[in-house]
């Protein structure tokens, strides 16, 4: 589907070019703008493959809009529209390689003709890019390989490339759906600005993160010769980022119903807390122990019990110590000690915020036993 963007300060004007492209709506998107200025906004949020628009508009005529579309899309088609009967705007208008100029009141059968041969021009450049597939037949028929020798030279990932790929992965291993949202779009964003690229290495890339995305689906194999032909008949970098961030909806989605097995890795955590609280704990211990990345385990820890691991770890020892402070006679440096602290006035500190009291008070008050020694 071709996105085309009219531009036009009356909308009875717009209206009038809706109403003419209705029979073309399973081929065209529309999208409208009020003035030039909104045209070149939007021109500069997403790729339209034709602009149709007014020559006298408010803020930035069409002359001077077409110019900035042409420079963000060299292939884009232009059609003008105007009531002035002036040789230099037509002029101007050639100049930007836009043929079709109609005068006001639009022509209905005028307007479809030009569009017709707008569409026709975009249908043969669709035709020849989609010449590729050979590309595709002999570098991606193997969907497990990736990378073939005979095509490294053109497609060998960076090291900053090949750390973004890694870091997906392991968001995929370790259903981190945040960090997996975050260095896709990252990755999106990046290539989103970037011009200077091949687009041979840009769609390599875009295929290696959707065969990341696609491992998160049963049917994912099946279905990645299917996506990597869309990544290359696609034209446009905008429409192969929508195919990838709707892999990364379903990637997301499918990781989350995967949440209980984070709950496992979160109940293991503690348990090895309640068992080992006395001891010096590390988080990348921790972090071993149920085979998850250090920040992960913080991440989902912090999300299912509402408070760090650290804090966890304190609040088990302090709930220890207050059991022993009641219950026995023992020092408070040795219950400090006994529990995990090897600082006694941290502790004092850190007990008496816990339980509004010092040790020695608590003890007093909750104490079974009638003398307490220090």
């Amino acid at each position: 589907m071709y996105q085309l963007l009219i531009a036009d300060d009356e909308l009875d004007e717009r209206m009038l070019v809706k109403y003419l492209l209705k029979e073309y709506e399973d081929d065209i998107n529309i999208t409208e703008a009020a003035n030039g200025k909104m045209a070149v906004s939007l021109l500069q949020k997403q790729h339209f493959d034709i602009l149709i628009s007014d020559i006298e508009m408010p803020f930035i005529n069409g002359i001077d809009l077409a110019t900035k579309a042409k420079e963000l899309y060299p292939d884009i088609e232009i059609m003008f529209f105007s009531g002035f009967d002036d040789f230099n705007y037509v002029r101007n208008a050639l100049s930007l390689h836009a043929v079709n100029y109609i005068l006001k009141p639009i022509n209905q059968t005028e307007f479809h003709e030009s569009l017709s041969e707008i569409l026709k021009r975009l249908d043969s450049k669709t035709i020849e890019f989609t010449k590729s597939e050979k590309y595709i037949e002999d570098h991606f028929h193997d969907t497990t390989d990736f990378c073939p020798e005979d095509s490294a030279a053109d497609t060998t990932p960076t090291l900053e490339d090949s750390n973004l790929l890694g870091e997906i992965k392991t968001a995929i291993r370790e259903s981190d759906t945040e960090a997996l949202r975050n260095t896709v779009m990252h990755f999106i964003d990046k290539y989103s600005k970037l011009g200077n690229v091949s687009h041979m290495y840009i769609r390599y890339m875009c295929t290696s993160v959707l065969q990341a995305l696609l491992s998160c689906q049963s049917d994912g194999k099946d279905r990645f010769d299917s996506v990597v032909r869309q990544v290359y008949y696609y034209k446009h970098f905008s429409d192969i980022s929508s195919l990838i961030e709707e892999y990364l909806d379903a990637a997301c989605e499918s990781l989350e119903k995967e949440l209980p097995n984070q709950s496992y890795a979160v109940t293991q955590t503690i348990k090895f807390i309640e068992q080992h609280y006395n001891e010096d704990i590390s988080l990348t211990t921790l972090a071993d122990l149920v085979f998850l990345s250090p920040n992960y385990l913080s991440n989902i820890f912090a999300k299912e019990t509402g408070s760090t691991i650290n804090k966890y770890i304190r609040s088990v020892r302090l709930k220890k110590a207050a059991t022993l402070v009641k219950n026995t006679n023992m020092k408070i440096s040795d219950i400090a000690a006994k529990v995990g602290f090897s600082n006694t006035s941290y502790f004092c500190k850190k007990f008496q915020e816990a339980y509004a009291a010092t040790p020695d008070a608590y003890r007093q008050v909750n104490s079974s036993y009638e003398n307490t020694q220090e």
